[in-house]
C-alpha cells in the first residue's frame, strides 16, 4: 500500500498529494448531489459552533459516514475528491488516513483490538492538537462480517467489536474533527450492529441519467477521438438502462476498446465494437446477480 504506515497497527496516512494523483485522471459522473451533500455534512461538523452541536447531541449525530452499493460504483473515489475538496475549502490542517486491515489484524490473542485501539487513540491525539482527520476504512466487510458466520476468527470478531466501541465513542462535542468513512461493497454480510453505529448511511450507484451518460462517453471517448452521434448514443444508452452497467464497468468496457484501437484496425468499426462489447461485456451487478443465486442455494 503506498503511503506513510504510522507503526505496527496498520494506520497509513496518504499526502495530498497522493490523493492528487489517485484522482487527477478519476472524474465521478451521477454522483454530483452525493458529493455535494456529504461535502456539507463534512464542512457543517467540521466548522459547528456550541449551538450546532447542540443540535448533534439530541440526534446523536457523530461525524461517522458509511457508503455502500455495489463496487466499481466510485465509493473510493469519492472519499478522495471530498478529501480534496474539504482541504481546499473549507480547512487545510486535515489529514488523510487509512488502515492496512492485513496487517491491523493479528492471530495474537486481543492484538487486532488493540491495533486499532491504537489507531482511534493515535488519531484523537492528532485531532487534540488542533488538525482535522479524514478517516477511511475501505472494505469494512474484511473484519465486520456478521456475528451469526461461525467461520469468523477470533481476531476478526475481536477487532470487529473494539471498532463498534470506538464509533460509540464518536461524539460531535469531543471528536467533531475525525471524520469516519465506512465503505463496503456487501452490505448484507456486515454485521448490523457495525451498521447501526454510522451515522449516515448512504447508497452509492448511480444510474447516469441521458445527459450524464453522453457527459460520461464523451469523457472517454476523447482519448480515441470518437464522437458518436446522437442515435449511436441512443443505441448505447438503451443497451447500458438494460444491463444496468455500473459506470466502472463502462470505464472497463472503454479500456478494451481503447486497447483495440492501438493494437488492431478498428478505426472505421467503433460503433460495432461498442455495441459488441456493450452487449457481451462483464457486467458487475450480472455477476452480483448470480453469486447471490448461489448463494441461496448452497
Amino acid at each position: 500500500m503506498n503511503g506513510i504506515v504510522q507503526g505496527s497497527s496498520g494506520l497509513v496516512k496518504l499526502t495530498h498529494a497522493e490523493i492528487k494523483r489517485k484522482i487527477a485522471y478519476q472524474k465521478l459522473f451521477g454522483l454530483d448531489e452525493l458529493q455535494k451533500y456529504l461535502f456539507r455534512f463534512c464542512k457543517t461538523i467540521l466548522t459547528a459552533d456550541d449551538s450546532i452541536i447542540s443540535h448533534f447531541r439530541l440526534y446523536d449525530l457523530a461525524p461517522s459516514i458509511l457508503l455502500y452499493g455495489p463496487p466499481n460504483t466510485g465509493k473510493t473515489t469519492l472519499c478522495y475528491l471530498l478529501f480534496d475538496q474539504i482541504k481546499q475549502e473549507v480547512t487545510n490542517e486535515i489529514n488523510f488516513y487509512t488502515v492496512d486491515v492485513g496487517q491491523m489484524l493479528d492471530p495474537a490473542l486481543g492484538q487486532s483490538s488493540r491495533n486499532l485501539e491504537q489507531i482511534f487513540q493515535e488519531l484523537k491525539n492528532i485531532c487534540s492538537d488542533g488538525s482535522s482527520v479524514f478517516l477511511l476504512l475501505d472494505e469494512l466487510d474484511a473484519f465486520c462480517m456478521s456475528r451469526s458466520r461461525a467461520q469468523e476468527h477470533d481476531a476478526v470478531r475481536r477487532a470487529m467489536t473494539t471498532l463498534m466501541l470506538e464509533l460509540d465513542k464518536l461524539h460531535p462535542s469531543t471528536t467533531s474533527q475525525l471524520l469516519v468513512f465506512g465503505i463496503t461493497n456487501v452490505p448484507n454480510l456486515v454485521d448490523t450492529a457495525v451498521v447501526r453505529r454510522f451515522a449516515l448511511k448512504q447508497y452509492v450507484d448511480a444510474h447516469l441519467s441521458w445527459d450524464d451518460f453522453k457527459s460520461y462517453l464523451d469523457y472517454l471517448n476523447k482519448p480515441i477521438k470518437y464522437k458518436p452521434n446522437e442515435e449511436e448514443l441512443q443505441k448505447l444508452y438503451d443497451i447500458y438502462s438494460n444491463r444496468s452497467f455500473t459506470t466502472g464497468d463502462i470505464k472497463a468496457l472503454y479500456k478494451i476498446l481503447f486497447v483495440d484501437v492501438m493494437c488492431a484496425d478498428i478505426s472505421g468499426n467503433l460503433l460495432d465494437r461498442l455495441i459488441e462489447l456493450f452487449e457481451k461485456g462483464f457486467s458487475t451487478r450480472d455477476h452480483l446477480s448470480i453469486a447471490s443465486e448461489e448463494l441461496s442455494n448452497d
